[in-house]
């Protein structure tokens, strides 16, 4: 089955059950995906425009990088390959470090319940945004902001930035920041 995920338990353990992405999301079902924020040597984040081709925020900001788990996947596993097949980078000499997990539920559309639960990873990575080779099916462009720009889009409310990613995105903030004092 193309686009093949695992459905997951309210615990997000694996049922045993699998699905297409459009059935997991049309019938609400529990799953987990990715989220990856690369970040730059001058504490950049990189940012991606969705497509307006998507079925979700199209043409607004999003985080890096984000995906689905397929079936038998491990999320680790997953973050690599979405970095490469998203961004075109290979991840060879990229590591890619574990931040945190948690549960989201929102009602996108009536065909689009997403109940996920998000491993969210962080990237230390100096990459030539015109060296990204983006798939213009999801993603439209992508650049670094500074910290500072990024953490405004949260407090501000922009409207640039995809509304489902506030919350992961302030939590991010608060850990970035924190991570920063600690280095002083």
């Amino acid at each position: 089955m193309l686009d093949a995920i695992d459905v997951l338990s309210s615990t997000g353990l694996r049922t045993g059950e699998i699905l297409s992405r459009a059935e997991v999301h049309r019938r609400g079902k529990y799953h987990r995906a990715v989220h990856i924020y690369i970040l730059n040597s001058h504490g950049d984040i990189l940012l991606q425009r969705r497509s307006s081709h998507v079925d979700h925020f199209p043409e607004m900001y999003s985080i890096s990088v984000t995906g689905h788990v397929n079936a038998g996947e491990g999320s680790s596993h997953c973050a690599k390959r979405e970095i490469e097949e998203e961004l075109g980078l290979s991840v060879a000499e990229i590591e890619v470090e574990f931040l945190f997990s948690f549960f989201q539920e929102a009602t996108l559309s009536r065909l689009y319940i997403d109940r996920q639960f998000n491993d969210v990873y962080l990237v230390h990575a100096d990459i030539d945004p015109l060296q990204i080779n983006v798939d213009e099916a999801e993603v439209e462009e992508a650049r670094f902001v500074t910290f500072e720009d990024f953490r405004d889009m949260i407090i501000n409310d922009s409207h640039e930035l995809a509304p489902v990613y506030k919350n992961e995105c302030q939590d991010l903030v608060y850990f970035l920041a924190h991570i920063n004092e600690q280095s002083r």
